[in-house]
């Protein structure tokens, strides 16, 4: 028989109350006035802080590049294409309109130099002449955009061209996605290909061979420190959109470290775009964190094996476990043990497993082990044992 009569046993683990005393800590979030759609969340896990009209397909303008560029890099890494590349700019890439960046027929680039362009200066010419170059026509780039957001689970996606600029005012004629999928999208770049921040971050696109600069297209690198991404778009239909990011860094575990994304789409003016992009931003870096909810080889009980050479047996966690949590998130834990627990057990046997309760629903199972070899007790130690317990001694 193992001792502790009770086979569970509750644990309050920790109250998650480490509040943030930051005056940017946010207890309501609410952005959702003169715009279209806003989703923050978590790069790493997917999870949604907030969302307002997050599953409404709205334009997506050039935000559109950010699945250009993915198919860029996906096939450079598939060896389908290299940065080295020398890219011929064709008669139709060179006419495309709007946010461009001049290129003219014949003219030929490295195939990075016109990948930066796109995340840097938006320039719809540059996509055009990517999405040619990887997949020999634009239709066929097309068609791989709308295969690439069915293999990602992306459901709301329509695409007319890989720049993100409308034919015309129709319906039909625009780049189509909810801010949800945007955020999935988003945030399968960032983790696929975390080096696009040493790109998007920089504040100005150079081309020194055409003597040509311009300006970085993103206006939240200039107003929030950290900011290192991620893409803006603008049409008429879709209004001011801005996908955002800004990792967070922890000074003494990197396990902690974490990457707030967020989408707004729609908003009305420039200040706007920036003042609720900021908001959702600050609602996540201030308002979430990873704990360490349980260090691995910590003891978290000590049991008794009636037949162990040493009756009083420590028990240890088995595993290191993070979790993503928001502001003052109470976690409790409850232990369940083995019906019969029995030495000799080598260090590491398994004991029990300690569940993690989040709202009383388990979130984490976590083996429990014992801290050491536990070697059998000889039988006339038991039978003292026996005695001893017998006589109260």
């Amino acid at each position: 028989m193992n001792s502790k009569k009770n086979v569970r046993k509750v644990l309050i683990l920790l109250v998650i109350a480490i509040l943030l005393t930051s005056i940017n800590g946010f207890a309501i979030m609410d952005v959702s006035s003169d715009i279209r759609a806003a989703v923050v969340g978590d790069a790493a896990t997917g999870e949604v802080f907030y969302q307002f009209n997050g599953d409404e397909t709205v334009e997506i303008a050039s935000v559109t590049k950010i699945m250009t560029y993915l198919l860029a890099r996906e096939a450079i890494a598939e060896g389908r294409a290299s940065f080295d590349d020398v890219v011929k700019v064709t008669r139709n890439a060179a006419t495309t309109e709007g946010s461009a960046l001049g290129l003219t027929e014949g003219d030929e680039y490295v195939l990075e130099t016109l990948m930066n362009a796109i995340m840097i200066a938006s320039g719809n010419d540059a996509a055009v002449a990517i999405a040619e170059h990887i997949a020999g026509t634009e239709a066929a780039f097309i068609q791989a955009m709308h295969d690439k957001a069915t293999q990602l689970g992306i459901t709301t996606a329509h695409f007319i061209n890989p720049s993100g600029m409308p034919l015309d005012d129709e319906e039909t004629d625009q780049n189509f996605m909810s801010a949800n999928d945007l955020f999935k999208l988003s945030a399968y770049l960032l983790n696929k290909y975390p080096d696009v921040t040493d790109i998007t971050i920089q504040k100005e696109f150079t081309m020194p061979e055409r003597n040509f600069k311009r300006f970085a297209t993103n206006p939240l690198l200039n107003e929030m420190e950290g900011v290192d991404g991620l893409k803006t778009g603008y049409t008429d239909k879709a209004g001011l959109c801005l996908v955002s990011t800004i990792p967070y860094r922890d000074q003494e575990d990197s396990m902690k470290d974490r990457r707030v994304i967020a989408v707004l789409m729609g908003a009305q003016s420039h200040d706007d775009r920036i003042a609720k992009s900021k908001e959702l931003l600050e609602y996540g870096y201030y308002n979430y964190f990873i704990e360490k909810v349980v260090n691995a080889e910590e003891l978290v009980d000590e049991i008794l094996i009636s037949n162990a050479l040493e009756v009083n047996v420590p028990v240890i966690a088995g595993e290191d476990y993070y979790k993503l949590l928001k502001n003052g998130t109470t976690l409790r834990t409850v232990i369940e043990y083995q019906q019969k627990i029995r030495a000799p057990l080598e260090k590491g046997a398994v004991v029990g497993k300690m569940n993690v309760y989040l709202n009383n629903e388990i979130i984490k199972e976590i083996p429990v082990q014992v801290s050491e070899d536990i070697k059998k007790a000889g039988f006339l130690t038991i039978v003292f044992r026996y005695l001893a317990n017998l006589l109260g001694i």
